[in-house]
């Protein structure tokens, strides 16, 4: 992988547990979930927050700040270089976890 691929891949994972709790949210609600990045606060709104322990919010925590440098380039940069090629297949297999457990929190 290369930092732009890298850096993509971490974001990408970001927005895909972030539909993947609006799409639970969504089904206990019945209701457009809010519009939110944060993926702390979109796991209290679909009311999984306390099924979730200390790792899985500290994971959600720094994976949401990804979210928000992309938002802005000027920071992007420095965020870019502390993606290691380890660190992003980390993130991607918690990823894969958080996101099986969420889609097993659909009917």
């Amino acid at each position: 992988m290369r930092g732009n691929d890298i850096y993509g891949a971490i974001f990408l994972c970001q927005q895909a547990l972030e539909k993947a709790f609006k799409a639970v949210y969504y089904e206990r609600y019945e209701k457009v979930p809010p519009r939110k990045h944060d993926l702390v606060a979109l796991a209290k709104a679909a009311g999984l927050l306390e099924e979730c322990d200390n790792d899985m919010i500290d994971y959600l925590r720094r994976l949401t700040v990804y979210y928000i440098e992309a938002r802005y380039p000027e920071e992007k940069a420095e965020l870019s270089a502390k993606c290691t090629e380890e660190h992003t297949r980390d993130i991607i297999k918690q990823a894969e976890e958080v996101f099986q457990w969420l889609a097993s929190k659909l009917n």
